[in-house]
């Protein structure tokens, strides 16, 4: 039998709520997880969620509930394969004061790495329409070209470097990004924002964003 609170006993405080606590990744349920989890945790973070306090319909409430939960286990998930990685990224590390690793030229790199790596090596000139900007999709795999001068090309590096689409856009070109995935992605032009598909077809302009593009 439960034991009865007396009448003029306080009342326990309120449990307060976490939101976007994550669970253990490799500790057992009930520890904490240590710094390195933490620390592993947090460069997979998708920033602060949306809080379902305050809303009524409760359609929306349990929508925005599932959304943030399959967001927090999303990130629970990648870093718990990161262990599963156990390569480091490579850096150019300079052997002495006065070198400086932004002159290191492909050829040199080619001829210290193994032959597998090497074989990854390539050569682009754009020579004409630059200077260009240069973007990546999340997984690395489809780089973005866009030239001053409106040249715009979409590349991939499976089996070496294949350009995959390319426009000329006949105007200036000030910025441009992959959005969600490569499928996708929209260029700064002279006056406007356009948006294109991977085939070079323009899906949209943004007029709004005239301002943000001019400055």
């Amino acid at each position: 039998a439960c034991p009865r609170r007396h009448p003029s006993a306080p009342l326990p405080p309120p449990m307060a709520k976490s939101r976007g606590q994550p669970k253990l990744l490799s500790a057992s349920d009930g520890g904490k997880m240590n710094a390195a989890e933490r620390k592993r945790l947090s460069r997979y973070s998708r920033g602060d969620g949306n809080s379902s306090k305050g809303v009524t319909k409760p359609g929306l409430k349990r929508s925005i509930k599932r959304g943030e939960a399959k967001i927090g286990a999303a990130e629970r998930k990648a870093a718990q394969a990161e262990v599963l990685q156990p390569s480091e990224a490579g850096f150019l590390e300079a052997e002495g004061p006065l070198e400086r690793t932004c002159r290191v030229r492909q050829s040199q790199l080619a001829a210290m790495v193994d032959e597998q790596t090497a074989a990854k090596a390539y050569e682009v000139q754009l020579p004409d329409l630059g200077p260009y900007r240069v973007a990546f999709t999340a997984n690395g795999r489809r780089l973005l070209l866009g030239g001053r001068k409106g040249h715009v090309a979409v590349a991939r590096w499976e089996g070496g470097f294949h350009v995959l689409s390319e426009l000329q856009l006949r105007e200036t070109v000030r910025d441009l990004t992959f959005l969600r995935d490569h499928t996708m992605f929209a260029v700064a032009q002279h006056k406007n924002l356009y948006i294109y598909d991977a085939s070079g077809t323009e899906l949209h302009c943004l007029r709004s964003h005239r301002p943000d593009v001019q400055r």
